[in-house]
């Protein structure tokens, strides 16, 4: 059955079962993998949204800074929240904004309802990239923890440097549409394996700072 949370609950340090560990993995890094990607996956093909929109090309631009503006001003209220909700509930609910709002860019009839939506996919990759490095301390005992951490900054650098060469590629094949779109079917495969997988923590006791979090945004 899957659900948000797991009866057993891993201490930091200890670290998943071997044969648990690769499966909660590959939903960390693909989910890190394409937050990372879309942060620049946009700038090849904003002439042809624009045109496609209807739109200027100084509007256009928000497309890409709209999401990024919303990743960075997520990162640390998202990461609060992992301390009181628990980080896998909030890397899932990440994910899951995140997922449904790349199939919403990929299916935008105009300019503004793409910004929108992409403001929402940033803040979803907010909630998963506050919490994968704490993720990464559950699933990784204390020994091999610098394994995961490395794996987790090469996949993050090369996906911010791959990202124009994949939307090359994609937009080779097909319409600007499909750089989203491609997102959904592969966050369907990460929220999978992080509702199979990932393990539960134990939870802070302390309230979330609202006005914190706004002065972040800010």
């Amino acid at each position: 059955m899957l659900s948000f949370s797991r009866s057993t609950v891993y201490p930091a340090g200890v670290g998943l079962p071997a044969a648990e560990r690769l499966g909660a993995l590959i939903a960390v890094m693909l989910a890190v993998c394409m937050a990372s990607l879309d942060t620049a996956i946009a700038n090849t093909a904003l002439p042809t949204i624009a045109r496609d929109l209807q739109a200027s090309e100084a509007g256009s631009i928000w497309v890409i800074s709209g999401y990024q503006l919303a990743m960075v001003a997520g990162l640390l209220p998202a990461a609060a929240l992992g301390e009181i909700l628990g980080h896998r509930r909030v890397y899932i609910v990440g994910l899951a904004v995140f997922t449904l709002a790349s199939l919403a860019s990929g299916l935008a009839p105009s300019l503004p309802v793409l910004v929108a939506t992409r403001i929402l996919q940033g803040l979803g990759a907010a909630g998963v990239m506050s919490v994968n490095g704490a993720l990464l301390r559950l699933i990784y005992p204390s020994h091999m923890l610098g394994r995961g951490l490395g794996l987790n900054a090469m996949v993050v650098g090369l996906s911010f440097a791959g990202g124009p060469t994949v939307a090359s590629a994609i937009l080779l094949l097909g319409s600007w549409h499909w750089l989203f779109l491609v997102n959904f079917p592969i966050g369907i495969l990460a929220a999978v394996l992080a509702l199979r997988g990932l393990p539960d923590t134990t939870r802070s006791g302390h309230g979330f700072d609202g006005l914190a979090a706004l002065l972040c945004g800010l």
